[in-house]
């Protein structure tokens, strides 16, 4: 009997383990890049703007790590969108109402 419940003991040892790794695993870390939101109204027209910022952290960015003559990523591994809640003129284009991204 006794192989019996040490058995039994050893599955439930494991299985409150795994259970414990399982939801360690769903805690949300805050993302290193910035969320940033803007919403402007000009006119009758909601614009709005979402973008992600990079940390520098004590790092030389300009000059250093993105060289002058180089174009900067936008979006810092995130889709930078706008949206326009009314049709709009863009350098003299017409540009539905909708989420673009960038």
């Amino acid at each position: 009997m006794k192989p019996f419940y040490a058995a039994v003991l050893s599955a439930l040892a494991l299985t409150t383990l795994l259970a414990t790794e399982a939801s360690a695993q769903a805690v949300d870390l805050p993302r290193v890049s910035q969320r940033a939101e803007l919403r402007q109204t000009l006119g009758l027209t909601e614009i709005d703007i979402v973008y992600h910022r990079p940390l520098v952290g004590g790092r030389e960015v300009w000059g250093a790590l993105v060289p002058f003559d180089q174009v900067w990523r936008a979006g810092a591994n995130e889709n930078t969108t706008i949206a326009f809640s009314d049709d709009v003129k863009v350098e003299g284009q017409d540009l539905a109402a909708g989420t673009y991204g960038l």
